[in-house]
């Protein structure tokens, strides 16, 4: 039995990602579709019969843990990394190790800023949530006190990019993380971060029997 506060699933729900990837799907048709009032209408009919047969399901806690091979968890519904979300681009974690943590990550239309580049605030959440999955690899679940992020180049949208981040030094408390996002050698943007670190109650660490 386990004493872990959180669900915790062995796998990613097949029903609940392939429903994340298809309102992924339409929200990105939705900026790019052209203006047609008669269709618009149409489809938010559509949308609407949808959403209240999904409300009329019920309704679960958001935070939903799939174990990963190796340890660690993925948040199943995160905004960020979670493939049940559909605001998550979502990031796919190619290595999770206590040295270092790296994601490849594409974001779409939806993600524009600037004409052709991902708005700054979604480059920076990414960046923040590989430097806190970093220090939970490497041992020391934290939330971000401060991020800091320097802005070198746009970063495209439609284009593979990969984010790294790693756990610097920890001072009692203090952790301090560093990481980047590339697109491929480029590098887009770069980020440090203080994190507190929080006590192991506070975190789910373990899997169900």
């Amino acid at each position: 039995m386990s004493d872990n506060p959180f669900p915790v699933v062995d796998g990613v729900p097949p029903g609940r990602a392939l429903l994340g990837s298809r309102i992924r799907e339409l929200i990105e048709a939705s900026v790019c579709v052209r203006d047609d009032e008669a269709g618009l209408a149409a489809a938010a009919r559509q949308i609407e019969d949808v959403t209240a047969a999904l409300r009329a399901a019920g309704s679960a806690k958001p935070l939903l843990l799939a174990a990963l091979e190796g340890g660690g968890h993925l948040s199943i519904n995160n905004p960020l990394e979670g493939p049940g979300n559909p605001l998550a681009p979502p990031l796919s974690w190619v290595h999770v190790g206590p040295e270092s943590v790296c994601a490849d990550v594409l974001l779409g239309a939806a993600h524009e800023g600037p004409p052709g580049r991902v708005h700054g605030g979604w480059v920076a959440a990414v960046l923040d949530h590989v430097l806190g999955r970093a220090t939970a690899a490497a041992g020391f679940p934290g939330m971000t006190a401060s991020l800091t992020v320097d802005y070198h180049h746009g970063t495209p949208y439609a284009v593979p990019l990969t984010a790294v981040g790693r756990l610097v030094r920890r001072d009692g408390r203090k952790l301090h993380a560093s990481g980047e996002l590339k697109a491929g050698d480029v590098v887009c943007a770069s980020a440090t971060a203080i994190l507190v670190h929080f006590s192991a109650d506070r975190f789910p660490v373990n899997t169900p029997d």
